[in-house]
């Protein structure tokens, strides 16, 4: 686990441009509303073996200043952030994914090699303004320990900092990602306070690789696990259910109240559907009801007109199975 030391602000930077994927389109358009046809089986599985394995990346091992990170500020509701400018083709200069220049420079996806970390996804933002919100309301971050999933620019993790995190795992599949991207942002958005607070971790790789690579991933530790974009595709449904069981930490009673239990949840944000690859937030939530060990609602939906629905599905242990596993 490691804290960074506060760091002076530098600004400047532009933003990244939209793309599309190599593999197939990834800039979803069709009706923001209308349910496409349902042509991928939400069963099945990944069985292609080319895929990253699990390792973590020590932020000391990243350079100050991180070689290609030019900073830019993101306005989050009354909030300002800060996030490295990025595109396909910055990402692949300053990273070891060797693509092509068509790839470079138009990728958002390049399927088994980049899942889109290097761009800031919609859903990302939606994520950290409910958790803004959430924070106000009646949910407490206090000393969470707290899990991002498919992370990128790491934004929603790095919310969670500011309302009081106790740690941070970021995850991505890619591990130049976190070293371009994910640990320069939070050492740029980090206080000598928060330093003092919270620890992080950097997790790079396949999720299976991360359940089952010795170390990387203890069982049930975590109190709130984030995701946003990664329910896009129904093959990597399986994978996605298996890590929020294992990593999401049980439900806990309290020592001077029985009857009060620290609650623990997951926030997924998609698109309620991406169109002409099968997923979204619709059909993620529609396995998940499948399956035994979860409750799921939709606690939020974002239809702005600008982009497809979007949804933020809160996902928790069913009551028997919240407690003790």
């Amino acid at each position: 686990m490691h804290c960074f030391r506060a760091r002076p602000s530098m600004w400047g930077g532009d933003a990244p441009p939209s793309g599309e994927g190599m593999s197939f389109s990834f800039n979803f358009g069709g009706e923001a509303d209308a349910e496409p046809a349902r042509a991928v089986d939400t069963k099945a599985t990944t069985t292609s073996e080319d895929v990253i394995p699990g390792i973590e990346v020590l932020s000391v091992e990243v350079p100050f200043p991180t070689p290609g990170w030019t900073p830019e500020t993101v306005q989050i509701g009354k909030h300002e952030f800060v996030k490295g400018a990025s595109s396909g083709a910055k990402y692949a200069s300053v990273t070891d994914l060797n693509l092509d220049g068509k790839q470079s420079s138009t990728s958002d996806l390049v399927k088994g090699k980049y899942e889109g970390g290097a761009k800031l996804w919609e859903c990302a933002i939606d994520l950290c303004e409910y958790l803004l919100r959430m924070t106000t309301d009646k949910e407490s971050l206090k000393n969470a320990n707290v899990l991002e999933l498919g992370c990128g620019h790491g934004l929603p993790g790095i919310v969670c900092v500011k309302l009081g995190a106790g740690h941070v795992t970021f995850a991505d599949y890619n591990p130049d990602v976190l070293r371009s991207l994910t640990v320069p942002n939070v050492r740029a958005n980090e206080t000598k306070k928060e330093c003092n607070r919270c620890s992080y971790r950097f997790l790079g790789g396949d999720w299976g690789s991360l359940c089952t690579t010795p170390g990387l991933l203890p069982p049930h530790q975590f109190d709130i696990i984030l995701a946003a974009e990664t329910v896009y595709e129904p093959s990597s449904f399986p994978k996605h259910i298996e890590i929020l069981k294992r990593a999401l930490r049980c439900n806990e009673e309290s020592e001077s109240n029985s009857s009060k239990k620290k609650k623990t949840f997951a926030l997924v944000a998609a698109k309620s559907y991406y169109f002409g690859v099968g997923g979204g937030a619709r059909w993620f939530r529609e396995t998940l009801e499948k399956n035994a060990c979860f409750d799921v609602e939709c606690v939020d939906t974002i239809s702005d007109g600008a982009s497809n629905v979007r949804e933020i599905l809160k996902v928790s242990w069913k009551e028997s199975f919240g407690r003790g596993r």
